[in-house]
């Protein structure tokens, strides 16, 4: 077998490691040049614009919510107050007939009436 290649196991061992380095060496010459060419770049620009439409839509969130803030401290205010709406309320609270009739200038008779709703009776 004069013409038979034969390789040992130093010559494998060094070959894979040639192969291996090379293959490092493109590995971090590919991410180097991602890095150089803006491939970070674009990824906190991403992030930028990403962190920037958050913000937006915060203050967005926060404008809405004070509106909705102000309507509800507004909305007691702006319903009128009529008598049989004031009824209402002393009758949950749990005053009787008289006192609400007298408090809201009401008949008896109405007062009768929404005490009687108030409290789920039956007239």
């Amino acid at each position: 077998m004069e013409g038979a290649f034969v390789l040992t196991w130093k010559e494998v061992l060094i070959g894979a490691m040639v192969i291996l380095g090379v293959y490092i060496a493109e590995l971090l010459l590919l991410m180097y040049s991602s890095r150089g060419q803006g491939g970070g770049l674009w990824r906190r620009g991403t992030q930028a614009r990403e962190l920037m439409e958050l913000k937006r839509e915060l203050a967005e969130l926060r404008e809405r919510l004070n509106r909705l803030e102000q309507a509800s401290s507004r909305a007691p205010e702006e319903t009128p107050a009529t008598p049989y709406t004031k009824a209402f309320h002393l009758a949950k609270q749990g005053l009787d007939v008289a006192e609400v009739a007298a408090s809201c200038g009401i008949s008896r008779a109405e007062a009768e009436l929404i005490v009687a709703m108030q409290r789920g009776g039956h007239l």
